[in-house]
């Protein structure tokens, strides 16, 4: 019972806290280095679910503005 009771409470404050259905973060703020790009590893930080290649249009193995903006506009959606 008090198991149970405290798996329920840490999932509970999971979905609370926005970590389980966190939305992508805005350009700048992924965009770590601030080099004008969201690169991989930035992108995996960013908390996007959708494969960075398939916004990758110019396949250079990271993400402009435009690019990271697509992102948020399907999310939007």
């Amino acid at each position: 019972m008090k198991m149970t009771q405290i798996t329920l409470t840490a999932c509970a404050a999971l979905l609370a806290s926005g970590v389980a259905l966190a939305e992508p973060k805005e350009f700048k703020k992924a965009d770590a280095n601030a080099d004008g790009m969201v690169d991989a590893a930035e992108y995996a930080n960013s908390g996007a679910e959708k494969p960075m290649a398939e916004l990758d249009k110019d396949k250079n193995g990271s993400l402009s503005k435009k690019e990271y903006d697509a992102l948020l506009e399907e999310e939007c959606d």
